[in-house]
This record gives C-alpha cells, sequence and structure tokens, in this order.
C-alpha cells in the first residue's frame, strides 16, 4: 500500500515538474492550455480567455536565455475583444494563427509583418467591414512587395465585408485558399473582382451565402489554378454561371440551396473538361433536369444530388453528351451517384452508362412508384446494388399505388415479383374501387328488375291498373265493365 501511494506521489511530482518545465520554456502555456510535441520542440496554443492586454508581451514571445523567439507551431486566440487591433505581433515562427471570434472591427497596417512562417491565417466570426490593403503588409523584400511570403491561406468567412479593396492581396499574392463565405458581398463588383484577380495561384474560393446572384465575366480567368468552388447558399444564382468555363482546372464545385428551377442543354453546365465532383444538393425549386443538362461535364465521378424537394424527373442522357464521332452519346465516368430524398417516382435506366461501375449509391427517401415501368430497378439494379451497400438496397420503399405502399424493393426482388402496368389511358384501378362495386351492384339488381318488367308487361300485369296498355280494348274498358250475373 506504501508502495503505491510513493508511486502516485512521484508520478504527480514528475506530472509538475513536466509542467513546469513547458511553462518555462513556453511562457504562453502560464496563461493558456497548451499541448507539446514529443520532442518537446514546438507547442500548440490555445487561449480561450481575456488575455489582450498580455499577448503581446515580448516575456511571451522570446527567450532571453537562448535570444530566439519561442518555438510555437500555432496560437489560437477566440473569444476575446481586441474590437480595434493595432498591436503588432513579435517575431515567431509560428505556422498557424486563428483569430476568430474575437469581435475585431479593424485591423492596422502590418500587425502581422513579423510572422513570416504563418501559412495559415483565420479571421472568422468577426466584425470585419473594411480591410485596408496595408493590413496583411510584410517585411521588405527585393524580389517582392513587403510581402507576407508564407501566407497560403486566409480565412474571412462570417464578417460584415461589402466589397474588397482591389490591393488588399497584393502583399499576400501567393494565397491559394481564400474563404469569404457569410459576408453580405450581394454583388462580386469590380474592386472585389481586381483583388480576387491578384491571386494567380488561388486553388480554392469559397463564396457561400455571400447573396450573390452570379459570377462576373473573367473572375475565374486569371486564378488559373483554382480546384474547388462553392457557391452554395446564394438563393439569387438562377442559372448556371457561364464564366465557369474559365476554370479550366476546376476539379469540385458546390450549388448547394441555390435557386435553380429547370435545368436544361441550353442553360446547363458549359464546357468544364476536368470537373469530377458535382454538389447540387437542397435546391428547393429544382423540379426538371433534362436532357444533356450536365453535358459539359465529360470527367464527373462523383454525382451528390440529394434533398431537393421538388425534383421529380431526372430524364434519359441528362448527364450524356451527343458524340461528334459515330452519332452516339458519351456517359461521364459516374463512381458514386446519391439521389436520395427527392420526388423522384421514376428513374430512366439511361442516366448513366454502367450501373455496375458505381462505388456509392443511394435512392432512398423517394416516393418511388412501383409499376412495371420501374421493374428495372427491382430485376438489374437490386443485385448490383445489394453488392454495394445491402443497408441502404433494404431501405427503398414503395410509395405508390396503395396496395404496394409497405413494401420495399427488396422484398418484391426476392419475391421475383412483376410489377403490374398502368393502361394506356393512365387508369390506377386501385382508384376506382368503391366506383366499380357500386357499378357491379347496379347490374346485379337491374338486371333482374328488367326482366321481371318485361315478364309483367307481357302478362298484361300492368293493363289492370292501365299501366304501359295503350290498346282500343284497354280503352273500351277503362267505361265498360263486366255486369255481375244476378242482373239478367
Amino acid at each position: 500500500m506504501q508502495e503505491i501511494h510513493f508511486f502516485i506521489l512521484l508520478t504527480t511530482l514528475v506530472t509538475y515538474s513536466w509542467a513546469d518545465v513547458n511553462q518555462n520554456k513556453f511562457p504562453l502555456c502560464k496563461i493558456c492550455a497548451c499541448t507539446v510535441d514529443n520532442n518537446e520542440t514546438t507547442a500548440n496554443v490555445t487561449c480561450v480567455k481575456p488575455i489582450e492586454y498580455e499577448i503581446f508581451s515580448d516575456y511571451f514571445w522570446f527567450s532571453n536565455a537562448t535570444n530566439t523567439s519561442i518555438a510555437y507551431n500555432s496560437i489560437t486566440i477566440n473569444y476575446n475583444k481586441f474590437i480595434d487591433f493595432t498591436k503588432i505581433f513579435p517575431t515567431s515562427n509560428l505556422t498557424y494563427l486563428n483569430l476568430a471570434n474575437n469581435n475585431i472591427f479593424n485591423i492596422s497596417d502590418s500587425i502581422f509583418k513579423n510572422l513570416q512562417n504563418m501559412v495559415v491565417l483565420i479571421l472568422s466570426y468577426n466584425d470585419l467591414e473594411i480591410i485596408h490593403p496595408d493590413a496583411f503588409r510584410g517585411l521588405y523584400l527585393e524580389e517582392s512587395l513587403m510581402p507576407l511570403r508564407s501566407l497560403k491561406e486566409l480565412r474571412l468567412d462570417h464578417n460584415k465585408l461589402h466589397s474588397l479593396n482591389q490591393d488588399i492581396f497584393e502583399h499576400t499574392t501567393n494565397i491559394e485558399i481564400l474563404d469569404l463565405s457569410f459576408n453580405p458581398l450581394e454583388v462580386i463588383d469590380h474592386h472585389t473582382l481586381l483583388a480576387i484577380d491578384n491571386l494567380i495561384y488561388l486553388k480554392e474560393l469559397y463564396l457561400q451565402y455571400t447573396m450573390i446572384s452570379g459570377l462576373p465575366d473573367y473572375l475565374l480567368h486569371t486564378p488559373k489554378f483554382i480546384r474547388v468552388l462553392d457557391l452554395s447558399g446564394n438563393q439569387e444564382i438562377t442559372k448556371i454561371p457561364q464564366t465557369l468555363s474559365d476554370a479550366k482546372k476546376l476539379e469540385r464545385l458546390f450549388l448547394n440551396n441555390t435557386g435553380f428551377t429547370n435545368l436544361t442543354k441550353e442553360n446547363g453546365f458549359p464546357l468544364m473538361p476536368n470537373l469530377k465532383v458535382l454538389h447540387l444538393c437542397r435546391n428547393e425549386h429544382l423540379h426538371v433536369i433534362d436532357r444533356y443538362a450536365l453535358c459539359g461535364l465529360g470527367n464527373l465521378t462523383e454525382l451528390i444530388m440529394s434533398d431537393n424537394i421538388d425534383l421529380v424527373t431526372i430524364a434519359d442522357l441528362a448527364f450524356a453528351c451527343r458524340s461528334e464521332v459515330g452519332g452516339g452519346v458519351v456517359y461521364p465516368p459516374i463512381k458514386k451517384l446519391h439521389i436520395g430524398n427527392n420526388k423522384l417516382a421514376y428513374l430512366d435506366s439511361e442516366i448513366i452508362a454502367r450501373w455496375d461501375g458505381l462505388s456509392e449509391l443511394d435512392i432512398r427517401e423517394n416516393p418511388w412508384t412501383c409499376e412495371c415501368e420501374n421493374q428495372w430497378l427491382i430485376d438489374d439494379l437490386m443485385p448490383i446494388y445489394l453488392k454495394i451497400d445491402e443497408t441502404m438496397a433494404k431501405q427503398v420503399t414503395c410509395a405508390a399505388p396503395v396496395e404496394m405502399k409497405s413494401l420495399t424493393f427488396y422484398d418484391i426482388y426476392m419475391k421475383k415479383s412483376h410489377m403490374r402496368c398502368l393502361d394506356i389511358y393512365g387508369h390506377r384501378p386501385e382508384r376506382d374501387g368503391i366506383l366499380l362495386v357500386g357499378l357491379l351492384t347496379g347490374l346485379l339488381i337491374a338486371i333482374p328488375a328488367i326482366l321481371l318488367i318485361i315478364f309483367a308487361y307481357q302478362k298484361r300485369w300492368f293493363s289492370i291498373i292501365g299501366v304501359f296498355d295503350k290498346s282500343p280494348a284497354s280503352y273500351s274498358r277503362r267505361f265498360y265493365s263486366t255486369s255481375p250475373t244476378e242482373d239478367f
């Protein structure tokens, strides 16, 4: 028992000693939470309590013992109230700086100039309305204009920016990732256009929920290396921006929650030969995807098109394109197809070339009509679906007709059932049951009644009361009747 107590005491002393060593080596660890790498050479710091009056002290950044900057790898400072950010960061080799959620309204010039190894700068969830072009000015270099030479990723999302100064990125031309989402831009004006045009190495651009209605011409002409573009959440976008054709290397495009209604060959996607991933989800007005609407996406491998509450039709050949050689059609090599939770009742087998080439498939939560037009979903697709994802395959259900509403596609597949077809007029007998029963009942009553009437007429039963008998004899009998025998 004494040995156990001794071990616990020893462990506690070692832990406290280790903590003291780290706090002395990394002074910010005294006021913030820290994680230190295994070699105890760098620290990752997270500060979520008020430190705006301490953070810029040289004591936390510079070691007098080694006469070098303290080796912080990343620093996160959240939930402070800097408001007017005027103090310059001391020299550091950090690569990651997160200043989100700090009520920053203004950034003074050159406050990041001593952070020449900073790769990622996050200024999200602040109150920025205007950013001066020298806010990102760095140190003097002969070959460049006072750059922040290492900055690759800049996050400005969830601020109050309406426009960008055209020279805002003149010191950060090597940026590869720019996030402007959730800013009330409303329109990408000329100044913002020029600012983005300075980023010739831009690879990812995020513009979701910025209330824009489209993209200006040539926005994507200068950033020739752009790979990812997100325009989601902009309900004002009602047609595919044709300037997307300038993004020759674009691989991933997100158009979720936009204002599209119908996508056709005429208003569909322009030629985008390198696009591999397309997301078209939560577009509440999207109703029809017509033939050849996605014709320009010849190398598409992943199509996520779910949760479109009004999407009732995906036409045959919607994803295909007419071949200029041979007169046939060419399909994109889709490997992942998600069309769940739409309003699809029918699906043509020719929307993709090879269903057995899919690695992912989701067609659940659609009001499928279990008629013979969808028989191929049972006979051809279900065996493939079960191999791709058995759990999902067993969750696809019938929504009509009513007598099959409780059945799953898997039930029908296992029973080897053949679904009945509608007649040429599209009549649904299950809806006419009451009428048919009424007609049959009427016939069963009417036929004997008619026969009885005919028989009664032939036997002149109706003549007794003078009904239906118009003969002269009947007319005479109305005035003369047979006299009783006792009268003679």
